[in-house]
């Protein structure tokens, strides 16, 4: 593996919005000056977040260190919908001014324009595994795979990948299913036998298909994500589709739950700024902050996931956290297209919502 890849990646790893993994890329710009205007009107940031461990996590890693070195304050909502950022935008009343996107989001986001192109005067992270898009800046690279609670459901009574997951005969059980399209259509094809490398296009028609079959056997759809851990662990269901991150603390705090990491849905998590946003500074300094190697490598550690900072990369890499990182090359693995969702994001979450409904 070298220092510029994500445990090297099959098709150049999202290649959507940027310039894929083709290397180092330094964002050099001229010295960032920032106004007395932006200081005096920017002290409050609004940033979307993802709740639970993960709030604590951008809280204690993030945005107080970011407010102890600038006075700027930062509020975390806990709400990914896109519908409603759009409508914000569209509205010319944004009041988000962050957004921590999927690689759903941010590239279809950026296909309808509702992103501020990022100010390469302030944010200038140094040398990247993955380029920024103009308009949004790849944070970090997560995994998803199913969890259980290992006491119900010990070895050989609980799926492991995506078929097991869709075999309810084999694997009996209530299961959480996601309220969100993207990785859902994923791991239905590949349950349907598709191979990662031959996903995209995704075969919608397919995928459906197959969610038809799931869908008798799904006690709960999951609109957060720690929902689809406590969903588990106070017994609403058997089996779900989560985070590592999420499971681990669970763990911590005392649940028998067990993450698999025989097959794993990874993408890419970004930073956008809502086109409009009155903090428009004061956002761009936040993910110029949240970019600075010693936070990645505290973000990557704690949350096990791989971060975006090469000089992160490398340290993280070498640590105790590194068991815990997805294997990009093993083909068993699914690395999400960003640029396929960028032009079918808004149809296929329209279409899941209706489903899920019927």
């Amino acid at each position: 593996m070298t220092k510029t890849t994500f445990l090297t990646s099959r098709r150049g790893l999202l290649k959507g919005g940027a310039a894929g993994l083709a290397g180092i890329v330094g964002l050099t710009a001229a010295p960032a000056v920032f106004s007395r205007r932006a200081h005096a009107a920017d002290t409050t940031l609004t940033v979307t977040s993802w709740g639970g461990d993960y709030n604590k996590m951008v809280r204690e890693i993030f945005a107080d260190p970011f407010t102890q070195e600038t006075g700027i304050k930062v509020a975390l909502v806990d709400n990914g919908d896109m519908a409603k950022v759009k409508a914000q935008v569209q509205s010319k009343a944004v009041q988000w001014d962050v957004i921590d996107a999927p690689a759903a989001f941010a590239t279809s986001g950026a296909r309808d324009k509702l992103w501020e192109e990022l100010d390469l005067s302030i944010v200038k992270p140094g040398p990247l595994v993955q380029a920024a898009a103009p308009d949004y800046m790849p944070l970090y690279l997560y995994s998803g795979g199913l969890v259980w609670d290992a006491k119900r459901s010990p070895d050989g009574k609980h799926p492991v990948d995506f078929a097991g997951f869709y075999d309810v005969a084999r694997f009996p059980g209530r299961r959480v299913m996601r309220s969100l399209a993207s990785e859902t259509l994923e791991a239905a094809l590949i349950a349907d036998g598709v191979a990662p490398k031959d996903l995209y296009p995704l075969d919608v028609e397919r995928a459906f298909r197959m969610l038809d079959r799931i869908k008798p056997h799904v006690s709960k759809w999951a609109a957060t994500t720690p929902d689809q851990v406590n969903a588990i662990v106070q017994g609403e269901a058997d089996f779900s589709y989560s985070y590592f991150n999420r499971v681990k603390s669970a763990q911590k705090a005392g649940a028998s739950l067990d993450f698999s990491f025989a097959q794993t849905i990874n993408s890419l998590d970004y930073f956008a700024v809502p086109k409009g946003t009155k903090n428009k500074e004061a956002a761009m300094r936040f993910i110029d902050f949240c970019l600075r190697p010693d936070r990645q490598v505290a973000w990557a550690t704690r949350g096990y996931y791989l971060p975006n900072s090469v000089a992160a990369m490398d340290e993280v890499k070498g640590g105790t956290a590194s068991q815990y990182l997805p294997d990009l090359t093993n083909g068993k693995n699914v690395i999400v297209d960003s640029q396929w969702w960028s032009e079918n994001y808004t149809a296929m979450q329209k279409r899941y919502a209706e489903w899920m409904l019927t």
